[in-house]
């Protein structure tokens, strides 16, 4: 049996409820992390490079 393609309509493809948008604005005016608070982080996370938030590794060991 071959199954169809589910349909999905427009209105729900474009939902004005979608908080991307409103989460790209946010992220706009977020406040920078300091080397020292990402250095602490991201220690505290194994060393795991999703938490060094733009720093290098020298920069955040240098930190700690």
């Amino acid at each position: 049996m071959h199954e169809k393609d589910p349909f999905i309509p427009f209105s729900l493809l474009n939902d004005e409820n979608d908080e991307s948008e409103e989460l790209d604005e946010m992220e706009e005016f977020e406040e920078p992390i300091s080397v020292y608070e990402a250095a602490e982080i991201w220690a505290s996370h194994g060393k795991d490079e999703d938490y060094m938030f733009g720093y290098t590794e020298e920069e955040l060991e240098d930190a700690l």
